[in-house]
């Protein structure tokens, strides 16, 4: 490294760098002060932090947006409703099937699909946007 008052010092490059890092980041926590509270006062700072309530985004809306920790908490919620729902319905899937076939055959459905077909058709027809019908009479031409 370098004489100093007539002693030659090689110490390590690294170990120097590494001892200076170290002084430098223990002078950096004692000068933020105490860790517990540093962390105490990120955490908050993060879970009160407003969010859209829809993705989760930050946002300053009062509107949409709701604290952070409530978005985690009815995402969690929803997640855990969803993945109940599809077990219990995958579960129980053959008597879904046979309750719907049992619906479908019906009476009563029957005759309410055949009304709301019905009804649509009529309903199409007024409209000349979504009901493109065209008549005409032609005289045919071996007549």
């Amino acid at each position: 490294m370098g004489n100093i008052m007539g002693v030659e010092l090689n110490l390590d490059q690294e170990y120097i760098k590494g001892a200076v890092e170290d002084i430098v980041k223990a002078g950096i926590v004692s000068a933020l002060g105490d860790p517990s509270v540093i962390v105490k006062s990120a955490l908050d700072k993060s879970i009160n932090r407003r969010v859209d309530k829809n993705t989760g985004k930050e946002t300053n809306s009062t509107w949409d947006g709701i604290p952070y920790l409530q978005y985690l908490a009815n995402k969690t919620v929803e997640n855990t409703v969803r993945k109940c729902m599809e077990e219990y319905i995958e579960q129980h899937q053959e008597e879904f099937r046979q309750e719907i076939l049992r619906q479908f055959s019906s009476k009563q459905f029957k005759k309410d699909l055949a009304a709301s077909f019905i009804q649509t058709i009529t309903d199409a027809s007024k409209s000349t946007y979504r009901m493109p019908i065209s008549v005409s009479f032609e005289r045919p031409k071996d007549y």
